[in-house]
């Protein structure tokens, strides 16, 4: 059945890998340029020839509700949100380099030193599992561009599950921290082979992106639980040019977790009107015995108000079936984007009765792209 599922996708990227007929370039150039799929630094400087260094640095104030209720196991989720004390908190400061030693090929990486230094000082309950100091390494891999709807890609890179993911460095993003599906549901990150690219579909493109590890991750998260092994895909299109939408599915063992084979399915789509947009995440995932179950949505929008400040809201569900674990969220905030590649986010989140696993109260960050 799994197989069944999911080998349209590989006969795609089996099509691609032979070279393109002269009609089918034709085509290609007649069409109007694809989007750049995600995964993208947002600013760099160049240093040399074909070589661009980028990153950012966050600095946040958490100031929690004192009843904000820790799940049974914290390190289920990435975020330093489990906190109950107020603290200011370096949570990311992010070195970024690419490499583009010809026209087909590029070399990335990313190294991300998290929570480096927080005020108050401390760990353990009261702070939350993960308030530790840790240096990640979020991405290295090579692309390799082989025809004009192929690239392919080795190494580490942020799994192609939904569009967060894919796009949730801290300049880039609306609110401090980002939704539960887009880090409860699968590993963020997954070492491996991926291929990806666009293809023209009338007057508009079909961006997939194809991907299969057999686990060994290098040098995982430990606040997550890597890939055993995994294969899927996602296929994106945008409708028109204000609305976007895509469908991600997935089969993946995942390490360390009991019945750990898993099915996962999960739509999402972006609208925007002039500066206004509104986006939404949707997942489910089970396994083949039943077991396992984890579904949840997100629901968010960001609309501008005056000059460089945005109004930011978002509608949050979660929930895990083997436990009965669940959250429901509200955030209401305000975004000022600066000149100089700053951003400054303040929001509030409200929780339902018994949420667990995210967080409550005020949350505030600065972030400096550079």
């Amino acid at each position: 059945m799994c197989i069944g599922l999911f080998s349209p996708l590989f006969a795609v990227m089996l099509g691609l890998a032979a070279p393109a007929s002269t009609q089918a370039q034709t085509l290609l150039q007649e069409q109007p340029q694809p989007e750049t799929l995600p995964d993208a630094p947002p600013v760099g400087w160049q240093l040399a020839p074909g070589l661009t260094v980028s990153g950012y640095a966050t600095g946040q104030f958490l100031a929690p509700l004192g009843d904000t209720e820790l799940p049974d196991n914290p390190g289920d989720v990435n975020n330093t949100q489990f906190s109950r004390r107020a603290r200011f908190n370096l949570s990311h400061l992010s070195a970024i380099a690419w490499w583009e030693p010809a026209a087909d090929w590029k070399l990335l990486g990313e190294i991300d030193l998290q929570n480096i230094a927080q005020l108050p000082s401390g760990s353990g309950a009261q702070y939350g599992a993960a308030a530790s100091a840790y240096v990640a390494l979020e991405r290295v891999y090579a692309d390799y561009r082989a025809t004009d709807a192929l690239t392919l890609r080795a190494g580490k890179f942020l799994t192609p599950i939904g569009h967060w993911n894919q796009d949730h460095s801290d300049p880039q993003t609306w609110t401090v921290l980002r939704p539960l599906i887009s880090q409860a549901a699968f590993p963020t990150s997954v070492t491996g082979l991926m291929a990806f690219g666009s293809l023209p579909m009338a007057d508009q493109w079909l961006d997939y992106q194809l991907y299969a590890s057999n686990g060994g991750e290098w040098r995982p998260s430990p606040w997550t639980h890597p890939f055993d092994s995994a294969f899927g895909g996602r296929l994106s299109t945008s409708l028109n040019p204000d609305f976007k939408m895509g469908v991600s599915l997935s089969r993946f063992f995942e390490r360390e977790t009991p019945g750990n084979e898993f099915l996962l399915a999960g739509v999402d789509a972006a609208w925007t009107l002039g500066r206004a947009e509104l986006s939404m995440e949707a997942m489910h995932r089970r396994s083949p015995g039943g077991q396992g179950g984890e579904r949840g949505w997100f629901l968010q929008g960001a609309l501008p108000v005056a000059g460089r400040w945005w109004l930011t809201g978002r509608q949050e569900y979660y929930r895990r079936d083997v436990d009965g674990w669940s959250s429901r969220s509200t955030l209401i905030g305000a975004v000022y984007k600066g000149v100089d590649h700053w951003t400054f986010k303040i929001e509030w989140v409200q929780l339902s009765a018994r949420a667990v696993g995210q967080p409550a109260g005020l949350l505030s960050s600065l972030t400096l792209a550079f």
